[in-house]
């Protein structure tokens, strides 16, 4: 088993990898199969295993320079799309929104009147003289 793992290490050794263009045409690829497998079109298909074989050579290739310079490129096409579209993001919304409604459970949140600023005090403290840590405003507020 060493040995296979050896000759995977040196095999692999100088390539260049995964990248995003790669899994993005490996993405692609794998729409255009289940397209193929919806509309039964050969040329689909054709089109799914050539992304797929240029997905692959991408990841064999030993011409590091060129393969980081495609990447580089197709990275700045899509950073519009990319930032739009970040999983990273969309799970710290839904983190931040529940984080929120515990909060409101425990809490009352307003606005300062002056400045827009998120405030919160306790519940159940009746009416309140609060200070905006931003603007130090002074105001009343019912929690």
């Amino acid at each position: 088993m060493n040995n296979f793992r050896y000759r995977m290490a040196q095999f692999f050794a100088g390539r260049t990898g995964v990248d995003a263009l790669g899994r993005f045409f490996t993405f692609l690829s794998l729409i255009f199969l289940l397209l193929t497998m919806i509309t039964h079109s050969n040329i689909i298909y054709l089109i799914a295993v050539a992304c797929l074989v240029y997905s692959f050579w991408r990841m064999f290739s030993k011409n590091y320079q060129k393969r980081y310079s495609e990447n580089q490129w197709f990275l700045t096409k899509t950073a519009k799309i990319r930032y739009l579209v970040n999983p990273r993001d969309i799970k710290n919304k839904i983190e931040r929104a529940k984080y929120n409604a515990s909060q409101r459970k425990i809490y009352a949140i307003f606005k300062c009147p002056n400045c827009k600023q998120k405030l919160r005090a306790p519940r159940g403290r009746g009416k309140i003289q609060v200070t905006c840590s931003k603007c130090h405003t002074q105001f009343i507020k019912k929690v």
